[in-house]
């Protein structure tokens, strides 16, 4: 309404119900509207039917914003209704394909460790206060999950099991130095124990020390776990990145990328059981 009283149309409006009034005072004073000429009379009726026509076309406008803006209000609702269906069926797909891949891996997993246990785990937290990866799963002591399991994708190891209630379980990964593992070279069967810096942490690796100076371990060398109570051995660990001889001249360290991507893991196996257990 507030436009329309600014437009140019209410101000011809006005203007010729001015020159209207002035019309009919000049007929009254003269002997009444009969005496004013043709033209003049269709001088003024004829705009005032096309303000007229104007008017009422602008009001339908109006009246049509209520009764359309109701129609698209319904509409917009059920294309926002048909939006979040879909969203949620993508998610449900999302989440079938992850199933499919877990029950792949655990499938391939058994085909290649026919005496091992596991429980199919996911990520549900990581260790905000930490610098090695550490998180927690959602499988716990009624899935069999214990203190001192490992945990291993299908690339490799990624951390061990050192707290678990019911249903939920703290994984420090092998990035942190409080979870070493025993382990051997592959190719030359040089025995090593893993240890950690919060530097090489923060670039994925770690470090392997202890290792015999005469073995000949080189770049390129895989890593594996050399078994234990808790470690079944031959689990890959990583591969070696650089050799270098320790102070005391008697030993070699080396840094390790591990095979399983720690930073990115999100679904995970526990080994629960191995061997005659």
């Amino acid at each position: 309404m507030k436009e329309f009283l600014k437009s140019i149309a209410f101000r011809v409006l006005v203007l010729v119900a001015a020159l209207l009034v002035g019309m009919m005072v000049y007929a009254a004073s003269v002997g009444g509207v009969s005496t004013l000429p043709e033209t003049v009379v269709g001088l003024v009726v004829t705009p005032l039917q096309s303000a007229a026509a104007a008017i009422g076309d602008g009001f339908d406008r109006f009246i049509g914003l209520f009764t359309d803006g109701g129609a698209l209000r319904r509409e917009n609702a059920q294309l926002q209704e048909e939006i979040n269906t879909l969203r949620e069926q993508q998610v449900e797909l999302d989440e079938l394909r992850r199933q499919n891949e877990l029950y792949r891996d655990y499938l391939e997993l058994k085909e290649q460790h026919p005496d091992y246990r596991f429980a199919d785990a996911r990520v549900i937290a990581l260790d905000p206060a930490g610098n090695y990866g550490n998180f927690t799963i959602n499988r716990g002591t009624l899935a069999g999950v214990k203190e001192g399991n490992p945990v291993i994708t299908p690339d490799g190891l990624v951390g061990v099991v050192y707290e678990a209630a019911a249903t939920s379980a703290k994984v420090r990964t092998i990035l942190d130095p409080q979870a070493p593992v025993s382990v051997y070279v592959s190719r030359t069967r040089d025995n090593g124990i893993t240890g950690n810096t919060a530097a090489l942490a923060a670039e994925g690796l770690l470090r392997v020390e202890r290792l015999d100076r005469t073995a000949g371990a080189a770049v390129g060398d895989f890593v594996v776990t050399y078994g234990s109570s808790n470690y079944p051995a031959g689990l890959l660990v990583g591969k070696l990145e650089s050799v270098y001889a320790e102070s005391d001249g008697l030993s070699l360290s080396a840094t390790v990328r591990p095979f399983a991507d720690i930073a990115r893991v999100s679904d995970v196996f526990v080994i629960v059981g191995f061997g005659e257990e």
